[in-house]
């Protein structure tokens, strides 16, 4: 097994609807990603007054779509996930990232 030090990459994740996916991955791709991969799955919040108080909307299905994205780019993303997508608002997506310090292969 080899062990080898990164700098400058960050595991960033998406979590949004099925409808925006390849928008979300064109983002990515036009932003250097490297390794994207996409899962599907749905909310696990039943139809409760209280999701209905917090406007969550438990039948929306979810693309959470995860990839390799170069550091100075991570806030870039954020920023046009946040603004033209409207992460902003309730119940339209989340998005992370994690810095990747090493990697075993």
């Amino acid at each position: 097994m080899e062990e080898k030090m990164i700098n400058g990459l960050q595991y960033f994740v998406i979590i949004g609807s099925t409808k925006l996916r390849d928008k979300f991955s064109a983002l990515l791709k036009d932003n250097g990603a490297h390794s994207i991969d996409t899962i599907y799955g749905r909310g696990s919040v039943g139809k409760s007054i209280l999701a209905q108080a917090f406007g969550l909307d438990a039948d929306q299905k979810k693309a959470i779509i995860s990839c390799l994205l170069p550091t100075e780019n991570a806030k870039n993303v954020i920023d046009i996930l946040y603004n033209d997508y409207k992460f902003k608002k309730t119940n339209t997506g989340i998005a992370f990232s994690v810095p990747i310090q090493k990697l075993l292969f």
